[in-house]
């Protein structure tokens, strides 16, 4: 075989791997739908007062940072003396 049949062998199983790569994706392309359309009083929530997750998140954050500054100040005194 020479340098061009090589070539042109792995050009080929190249271009054979792009397309049963695309195939599927375009299938999947194809057959799929549209999204629903919203509800007419705004998108539902649970628990119904609708409650924002946001302070919860930034407590928990903040009371994590706090208990890993403090282990490791304990363990910094704790090398150091």
């Amino acid at each position: 075989m020479s340098a061009f049949d090589e070539n042109m062998n792995r050009t080929g199983k190249i271009i054979l791997l792009i397309i049963v790569c695309c195939i599927p994706a375009g299938i999947s392309l194809l057959h799929s739908q549209p999204p629903p359309p919203p509800p007419p009083n705004g998108p539902p929530c649970w628990p119904p007062p609708c409650i924002p997750v946001d302070g919860g998140i930034v407590a928990a954050i903040g009371a994590a940072a706090l208990f890993g500054g403090k282990k490791l100040l304990e363990r910094v005194k704790s090398k150091t003396a």
